[in-house]
C-alpha cells in the first residue's frame, strides 16, 4: 500500500477537529492546540517487514510518514543509527545513539521530514526557533531543499550551533532569554506572506520523523520493545513520536507490547516532571530555568497536555537529575562507552543510577537509553 493512503489527514490533539491533507497547515484553526498526523493501521498492516531492509536511513519506514508515495525526499542519510549494548553498566542496558546522524542529533529526523513534506506543499521559507540542534538540522535540510531558513536561538546557545547553522545557510538571530522568548520572536515573522512556522509542534511534521526511532530499535531488538525508554524531555516531540510509533507497531500485530517511557529533566527546568509527578493535566511555565543541558531548557513545551497524556498511558515516571550529574555522566560514558554526548542527551545516563538506586525499575528489565546529541558542538561543557 502507499503511504499516501496511509497518511489521511490532520486532527487536533485537544478539540479533535479534523483537516484532509494537501493544506499548509500549523496550529487548530480552532482552538490553537497541536495537530496530530492521522496514519491509518490497517493500512500499514498489510506491509510486509521484509521491504524495511532496502533502504538505508530511517525512510525505509516510508509508509509511516505523512508524505505522498511520489514526493521527493530531502534526505541526508538520517537514522538508521545504532543500538549497542553498554558494558558499563550492571543490567540490561542499551543506547540508541543519535549522535550518528548527519549533524550529529535526532533533530535530523524530525528535520528531513518537515522539510519533505513542506516542500511537497509549495512551502519556500522556513523560520524556527530553536536552543541550537534544530536550528542546524534545519539549515542543512533547507538548503538541500532549496528553501529558505532562519532561526532564532537564545543568546546562550551553544556557539558551535550558532555558527553551524550560519555556515549550512540560515540567517541565524540571537535573543536575550530561553527559548519561549525565542518562539515570540518568530511569531511576527511566520505570518509575512510565504513563510512557515516549523517551530516544535507549530507544525505537525516533526514529531513522526523522531518516531522512527521507535520503529527502529523493534526492528534492531527483532521485533520487540524494550521494557523502558529513557528519555531526555525538552520540547517533547520525540517522546510523543515515539509512544506513537510504539502503539502503531502494537496495533499492527508487529510487537507484544510497548515500553514505559522515563521522562528525564534537569532540576533547574523540570515542568513535565513537576505536572506529571503532581498529577496535572498540563503544565505550568517553570520561572527562571537554570541548566547546563540548554536543549532541555524548556520553560513550558507547547504540547504540554499531550506529553504527560503519552506519559500516563505508557504507566511512565518521570525524574529530575543535577547538572553535576549530568556532568559526570558525560565524562564516565566518554571514558567506559567512548560516546561523546551533550549535557542534554547525558540526562538519561544520569538517571540510571536513580532508576536502580530507588528501585524504579528492576536490573533484568531491558532498558533503551536515548543517546539524542553529539557532545561535538558542546566541547566548551566538558
Amino acid at each position: 500500500m502507499s503511504r499516501e493512503n496511509a497518511f489521511q489527514g490532520l486532527r487536533c490533539t485537544e478539540c479533535h477537529a479534523i483537516y484532509p491533507k494537501g493544506q499548509i497547515l500549523q496550529k487548530c484553526s480552532k482552538c490553537n492546540g497541536p495537530l496530530d498526523t492521522i496514519i491509518n493501521p490497517e493500512i500499514l498492516s498489510e506491509i510486509s517487514r521484509e521491504d524495511l531492509y532496502r533502504t538505508p536511513s530511517m525512510w525505509k519506514y516510508q509508509a509511516f510518514l505523512p508524505v505522498g508515495e511520489k514526493d521527493k525526499i530531502v534526505s541526508a542519510g538520517e537514522g538508521d543509527t545504532p543500538l549497542r549494548k553498554l558494558s558499563s553498566f550492571q543490567g540490561n542496558v542499551w543506547v540508541k545513539d543519535e549522535t550518528k546522524n548527519p549533524t550529529g542529533t535526532f533533530k535530523d529526523r524530525g528535520a528531513s521530514l518537515a522539510v519533505t513534506a513542506l516542500s511537497a506543499l509549495g512551502v519556500k521559507d522556513i523560520v524556527l526557533s530553536s536552543e541550537g540542534n534544530a536550528g542546524c538540522s534545519f539549515a542543512l535540510y533547507s538548503h538541500i531543499a532549496d528553501m529558505g531558513c532562519q532561526v532564532f536561538l537564545p543568546r546562550q546557545a551553544n556557539p558551535a550551533k550558532v555558527e553551524l547553522s550560519r555556515k549550512l545557510g540560515a540567517s541565524v538571530t540571537l535573543v536575550d532569554g530561553t527559548m519561549a522568548d525565542a518562539g515570540r520572536r518568530v511569531e511576527p515573522v511566520s505570518k509575512t506572506e510565504g513563510s512557515y512556522n516549523a517551530s516544535t509542534f507549530v507544525t505537525p511534521y516533526r514529531h513522526d520523523g523522531k518516531g522512527t526511532m521507535a520503529l527502529e530499535i523493534c526492528q534492531q531488538l527483532q521485533w520487540r520493545a524494550p521494557d523502558f525508554v529513557v528519555y531526555p524531555v525538552g520540547g517533547g516531540v520525540g517522546l510523543v513520536g515515539m509512544w506513537k510509533m510504539f502503539s502503531i507497531l502494537e496495533k499492527i500485530g508487529w510487537v507484544k507490547k510497548r515500553p514505559r517511557f522515563v521522562a528525564v529533566q534537569p532540576a533547574g527546568c523540570a515542568p513535565v516532571v513537576k505536572a506529571y509527578n503532581s498529577k496535572r493535566d498540563d503544565l505550568e511555565e517553570w520561572k527562571n530555568p537554570e541548566t547546563i543541558a540548554f536543549g532541555l531548557r524548556i520553560p513550558k513545551p507547547l504540547a504540554g497536555k499531550w506529553i504527560l497524556r503519552c506519559l500516563r498511558e505508557s504507566d511512565g515516571i518521570a525524574l529530575t537529575v543535577t547538572d553535576e550529574e549530568i556532568h559526570k555522566s558525560m565524562g564516565q560514558v566518554l571514558k567506559d562507552e567512548g560516546l561523546l554526548l551533550e549535557p542534554s542527551s547525558a540526562a538519561a545516563i544520569a538517571a540510571l543510577p536513580h532508576l536502580y538506586g530507588e528501585k524504579m525499575i528492576d536490573r533484568s528489565a531491558e532498558v533503551v537509553l536515548m543517546a539524542t546529541g553529539s557532545g561535538l558542538k558542546t566541547v566548551e561543557q566538558f
